[in-house]
């Protein structure tokens, strides 16, 4: 009896400890070479800067395939309040649909395009993609 108890609060201990924080470690090699690991830098590489983070749950490919995706809907992240889901657009999502409507606007426009026109659009797509 006292066996199965310790068992019980051993799985209730596993299922309940909280997700740890890991460092990612950025470091400078030889001609500005910068590379993320997961280990201190070592040999001419010097360190640049240290970034905790939080790894992503893992979700087993069985609980994964059983999850289909709706078809209308886009790519992005749900964000998930109480009693509210809303679609919330990543950066690249943003971006990616900047650059669909700079070349829908260039497709309409034709050879008939002016450089205000081409630099309106590229400030456009400047403002969102942040380049």
């Amino acid at each position: 009896m006292q066996r199965l108890v310790r068992i019980v609060l051993l799985l209730c201990s596993a299922i309940a400890w909280p997700a740890q924080a890991e460092q990612l470690y950025r470091c400078v090699g030889p001609a500005a070479a910068v590379s993320y690991q997961s280990r201190p830098c070592t040999g001419a590489t010097r360190l640049d800067r240290v970034v905790d983070y939080w790894p992503d749950p893992v979700v087993p490919a069985a609980q994964a395939a059983t999850r289909p995706r709706r078809a209308s809907q886009p790519p992005g992240r749900l964000a998930a309040g109480p009693r509210q889901h809303h679609l919330v657009a990543t950066t690249a999502d943003r971006c990616r649909a900047a650059h669909a409507k700079r070349r829908a606007a260039l497709e309409r426009l034709g050879l008939r395009r002016r450089f205000a026109q081409l630099s309106r659009l590229d400030a456009q797509v400047r403002a969102v993609c942040g380049g």
